[in-house]
């Protein structure tokens, strides 16, 4: 028989600080020093966060028609292309995310040909160097424009 799961209500959980330990704690992980060392472990990590966007792109590339496997390549490619130097693609990944979304909360399934549009904008925006900057920027508000007019559309 499979085990099932227990729900712990937040209140029950131990505190890991009291709330004087915890205001420093915010102040230390607000502090500038902590920004510094920060932004340099991104820095010193951007290569191998750009080797797995890059996998990630692979995998959406892939994933074909399988919707379910591009928004979780999606997903995953917003939350590291930043980091990895590679914004305009995490812009466009957050861009269908918040589409397929807000599709979901209508009831409603993403439109494939807006879904191909994204995951195109995406490959390019990460093999292409030259396609990097401007380009892929306009590209992204241009794809938002569209998801924007779409669901008006769908809302209407």
């Amino acid at each position: 028989m499979p085990k099932r799961a227990q729900l712990i209500p937040p209140e029950a959980y131990p505190q890991l600080a009291n709330k004087s330990e915890a205001i420093a704690a915010a102040r230390v992980l607000r502090s500038p020093a902590a920004a510094r060392r920060g932004a340099r472990a991104i820095e010193e990590q951007r290569e191998s966060l750009s080797a797995a966007v890059h996998g990630l792109v692979d995998d959406l590339e892939n994933a074909g028609g399988a919707l379910d496997l591009v928004l979780q390549a999606a997903h995953e490619i917003r939350g590291l292309a930043e980091p990895a130097g590679l914004a305009a693609a995490g812009r466009i990944a957050d861009g269908l995310c918040r589409y397929a979304d807000e599709m979901d909360r209508c009831g409603l399934k993403p439109d494939p040909t807006i879904a191909d549009l994204h995951v195109n904008a995406i490959l390019r925006a990460t093999r292409n160097e030259n396609e990097r900057g401007a380009i892929s920027d306009a590209v992204a508000k241009e794809l938002a424009a569209l998801v924007s007019h779409k669901l008006m559309e769908i809302k209407d």
